[in-house]
């Protein structure tokens, strides 16, 4: 079989379940807007939904790096039983924090001060984190089992926890919606807990018995790892993970700041269910890259070529979506089931987020190069040129500007990652040239 027919098929069935393993619970987001949107009062459901997701999500960030981890670190008895020993630690902290969130005085604080919003509004957001306290815990979990799976080799096993996964969350979400069993944002904040739940479990029977039969293979002549080591590997990965956690959280504010907020984070919403759609390929690229690194089979340039072939096929499919109106009318208006205002609002952001599959690529591949180099400070220095290319964003809009809330929300998020992919390649190319020269040189021992 040619060379690069062989990496085309081993990069496809590497990125096909790490891209669905990372992306499917945002991927769900525009089926269940269209639930949504057909309540009573749609902007206020999918408002509120949004303000409580994302909430949850920034509190549960430790789940954005713990696959990684787990692919590391998921090597013996002793390390396997330390990392879940560490894991464990996550899980309750995170769940601690979505409890005192919930039902402390800082609930309070966060929907009148922060998002500034008005009472029927806070009910909704509620009544979603209501629901939504155990998530965070479980997405720890649920990333931690699918860097196990892929460590095992097992990827069939990881596409069809993420088949379980959404038909779970569709059906509940089906049923509580027709048989008006709840209402309102409980309707998707109850569908993504019990099936996430699912999956969890799902997952676990599925591997128990492969891991059981690994760590007892496995040679236990390893290097040590302690809680430490793990704390000290694990911090600049939570400090990269901050603030992509906490963006959309943190725009919802400043949305919040402008005329008809509902309506401007409803609009941004739909729009960002659509384009995450298109993003599953791409979120999974930087582990993918990671991968085949790792494998050292491959041409270093393949990769690259590989996460750039990915990302203008995503600008292509975003492009359509967002330019060609008879297709944007259908998918927003016929499948979303949005009307009127929310559907040209919703139109409108997906054209201001249109640019950025390719950029998003450009900042995947370059960070995997660090960490394919185990340097992660560089990354540190990324999100911090981030941070400050963001909030100069919203200080402009909100204090300099009269623009729209949509506008803001949406090109808050086009402008912060142009910007942090410009920032990845900078920093991240002379790992990429490291890994160019360690590819060659083990090539050179290994042929000798």
């Amino acid at each position: 079989m040619n060379n690069n027919r062989k990496f085309f098929i081993d990069a496809i069935t590497i990125l096909l379940p790490v891209s669905a393993s990372m992306s499917v619970v945002i991927a769900v987001i525009p089926f269940l807007s269209a639930l949504l949107a057909r309540t009573t009062n749609p902007e206020e459901s999918i408002s509120g939904y949004s303000i409580a997701f994302f909430i949850m999500m920034f509190v549960g960030l430790p789940h954005l790096r713990t696959q990684g981890l787990t692919i590391i670190f998921f090597t013996s008895s002793q390390s396997i039983k330390q990392l879940r020993k560490f894991l464990s630690y996550c899980v309750l902290f995170v769940t601690m924090i979505a409890i005192f969130i919930t039902h402390g005085p800082l609930s309070n604080f966060l929907l009148t001060e922060v998002f500034i919003i008005d009472e029927s509004l806070i009910a909704s957001v509620t009544k979603a984190l209501n629901w939504l306290i155990p998530f965070p815990g479980l997405m720890i979990i649920r990333m931690h089992l699918y860097g196990a799976a892929f460590r095992l080799g097992k990827k069939n096993i990881a596409l069809w926890s993420n088949v379980v996964g959404i038909i779970i969350i569709f059906s509940f979400a089906s049923i509580f919606f027709f048989f008006d069993i709840l209402s309102g944002s409980a309707i998707a904040a109850s569908s993504i807990t019990l099936g996430i739940t699912c999956e969890v479990l799902f997952l676990g029977i599925c591997t128990y018995k492969d891991t059981k039969k690994y760590v007892l293979s496995y040679n236990e002549k390893t290097e040590h790892i302690s809680q430490k080591s793990l704390l000290i590997f694990f911090i600049p990965l939570i400090i990269d993970a901050i603030l992509p956690a906490s963006t959309q959280s943190i725009i919802n504010a400043a949305m919040g700041l402008k005329n008809q907020p509902e309506l401007s984070i409803a609009g941004l919403m739909m729009a960002l269910g659509i384009f995450h759609i298109i993003l599953i390929p791409i979120n999974g690229i930087q582990n993918t890259s990671l991968t085949l690194f790792t494998m050292n089979k491959y041409q270093p340039y393949l990769v690259r070529r590989f996460a750039i072939f990915v990302g203008i096929l995503g600008l292509i499919i975003i492009f359509l979506i967002a330019f060609y109106d008879p297709l944007s009318n259908f998918i927003f208006g016929n499948i979303l089931g949005a009307e009127a205002e929310l559907k040209e609002f919703s139109i409108t952001a997906i054209k201001i987020l249109s640019i950025l599959p390719l950029v998003l690529i450009v900042e995947q591949f370059y960070v995997a190069c660090l960490l394919g180099t185990k340097n992660t400070k560089p990354i540190i220095i990324i999100n911090i040129l981030r941070l400050i290319t963001f909030v100069t964003w919203l200080i402009y809009g909100v204090v300099f500007s009269n623009m729209s809330g949509l506008v803001l929300g949406a090109a808050g998020w086009t402008i912060t990652l142009f910007f942090e992919g410009i920032y990845a390649w900078l920093v991240g190319k002379s790992s990429y040239n490291k890994i160019k020269y360690l590819h060659y040189k083990k090539k050179i021992d290994y042929n000798n």
